[in-house]
């Protein structure tokens, strides 16, 4: 399995009206874009923006990228175990 089909398996706490971006869509950004050097959210963002399409490729990205508070409020709602435990289980 890849990385992506290891995400998806990621629990978080959103309600289904405030999910307007996949989560394994930020997921995968935030890894790529700290792979990448990123150090903070903005970063992220810009990152993402940058590199739309490239990361595009991969994931559909339909709502475009997330801005840097919308993806700091998203990953706080994953749930940290089942997240190192797909990352874990990724390597």
């Amino acid at each position: 399995m890849n990385l992506i089909e290891h995400l998806t398996v990621v629990e978080e706490t959103r309600s289904d009206i405030n999910k307007k971006h996949d989560l394994v869509d930020v997921i995968f950004l935030v890894i790529s874009a700290i792979m990448a050097g990123a150090e903070g959210w903005q970063d992220i963002q810009l990152y993402g923006e940058s590199k739309e399409g490239w990361l595009r490729q991969y994931r559909p990205f339909k709502n475009g990228i997330p801005k840097r508070h919308t993806i700091a409020r998203i990953l706080k709602s994953v749930v940290a175990e089942s997240l190192l435990e797909a990352l874990l289980n990724w390597v």
